[in-house]
């Protein structure tokens, strides 16, 4: 039997998310020892592992958590050609980089924006090769330089393609994107917000390390349907957890939704009694996808 801390080490999942999964997807179920700790045999750790590798290539564990371990292993198998194309089409924008041709990083990226739906565009294409280059940053095997300029292009083929797909008459729905202080990793919100876009919504993006004070001002002045948030980091920031505690509760007096996505969101939602009424944690793009069409739909 296996503890938690050594699932976690491995399957490379954090104990965080091993808890999330069991939660709220109910993907593994494991026993209790003596003192009530979580026990886990082998075949919780194949069932994991396969989890574990299947959401790295893109797959949504709400999408997979159901299956059983059959399924996962021929899920597996397949997705390997797709994990060939999404390194293939990674390589080539590093290859870009490196030259500091972002023309050509442009062009790649814009060609996949025409070939692909947006939401096969955002999952299996811009999010693998965002996670790529910010590795090799991390490996400093690119520059803050080259990163920074590919970050800068995504962000400007996004938000370019966001003003193409929306009007803003007021007369729809609307979404209003942003992270809390704290929190400088927008690409989340950024995907979220083309999605949103797609389907019809008027997408007010207001970008990353925004304080409380003018995320709540904004929200009601914009009279925004959903404020959605993205806090990647885990644990967050001490600051960052003020700030959503503090637009939790002024989007709950007004009425206003709030969907909250990353790892630092599921991180506060665990030390919720219950989370509050007008909050729902969205766990990928799959979900908010599915979220943003099913409020449309009722709306």
């Amino acid at each position: 039997m296996y503890s938690i801390k050594t699932i976690a080490a491995l399957t490379g999942l954090g104990t965080e998310t091993l808890r999330a999964w069991e939660r709220r997807y109910r993907a593994i179920v494991p026993g209790r020892d003596e003192g009530g700790r979580r026990s886990y045999s082998q075949q919780d750790l194949e069932r994991l592992t396969l989890l574990a590798n299947l959401t790295r290539q893109g797959h949504a564990i709400s999408k997979v958590s159901g299956l059983d371990v059959e399924q996962l292993r021929k899920l597996l198998n397949a997705g390997g050609e797709r994990v060939v194309e999404q390194r293939l089409f990674a390589e080539q924008i590093v290859d870009a980089l490196r030259d500091y041709r972002i023309d050509h990083c442009e062009q790649l990226l814009k060609r996949a924006l025409i070939a692909n739906e947006p939401l096969a565009y955002v999952r299996d294409i811009l999010a693998p090769a965002l996670n790529h280059v910010g590795q090799l940053w991390h490996d400093e095997k690119l520059s803050v330089a080259q990163e920074h300029m590919f970050s800068a292009c995504v962000k400007r083929i996004l938000l370019s393609m966001v003003n193409n797909l929306q009007g803003l008459f007021g007369n729809r729905p609307s979404m209003l994107f942003a992270t809390p202080s704290g929190e400088p990793h927008e690409f989340g919100i950024l995907m979220c917000c083309l999605l949103a876009a797609e389907q019809h919504y008027d997408c007010y993006y207001l970008g990353a390390n925004v304080p409380a004070a003018d995320l709540i001002d904004a929200a009601l002045k914009l009279k925004a349907d959903v404020l959605v948030l993205s806090l990647p980091k885990t644990p967050p920031d001490a600051e960052t957890l003020a700030d959503l505690n503090s637009v939790v509760t002024a989007m709950g007096e007004e009425k206003v939704a709030i969907w909250l996505g990353g790892k630092g969101a599921d991180y506060w939602q665990a030390q919720q009694q219950a989370l509050p009424k007008n909050c729902e944690f969205i766990a990928d793009l799959d979900h908010f996808h599915a979220r943003a069409r099913q409020r449309r739909n009722i709306g």
